[in-house]
């Protein structure tokens, strides 16, 4: 299952509404343990990998930018936002964090640049041994360029980092 945390009903059905139109057999909750959300559950096996990647973005959409906006307006309350990752395994994961922070963050970064950083601290942490580097190893190789370079291969919306 792949889970979508809201803190606006409104958000969470259209949301929803998004993953169905996608092909998505999909699950709306309200989250009671001690958190005010909906949580939206979409099975992952009713997506096509093509689908799971435009629903990412929809989720980038709502999520970070609407749902932010409202916080900073006073329109919702939530005590946290959070990154969905999807790790080495295929699993996904939440990095939860005050909307405060997310909201700074997102006053310097688009949605899909956050997204960009998460993923490549979950690579550096799940393969450790491949981000293993000195300070002259990386003055010596261009590594900060290379990294650009690799980033934008894989993900062409990046080109101004």
């Amino acid at each position: 299952m792949l889970d979508f945390l809201f803190f606006d009903a409104t958000l969470a059905q259209r949301f929803a509404q998004q993953a169905q139109r996608l092909g998505g057999e999909v699950k709306v909750e309200t989250v009671e343990a001690g958190e005010a959300g909906v949580q939206v559950r979409v099975r992952q096996a009713s997506l096509s990998e093509s689908a799971i990647s435009q629903l990412d973005e929809v989720y980038d959409q709502l999520f970070f930018v609407e749902q932010a906006e409202l916080i900073e307006a006073g329109g919702s309350v939530a005590d946290a936002c959070g990154v969905q990752l999807q790790l080495s395994s295929g699993d996904f994961t939440t990095v939860m964090m005050p909307p405060e922070e997310m909201n700074r963050l997102l006053s310097v970064f688009s949605p899909e640049e956050v997204q960009a950083l998460f993923a490549r601290i979950a690579d550096a942490v799940e393969h450790p041994e491949q981000h293993q580097c000195d300070v002259c190893h990386v003055m010596k190789d261009g590594f900060i360029e290379k990294l650009r370079v690799s980033e934008i291969a894989t993900n062409p919306n990046l080109t101004n980092l």
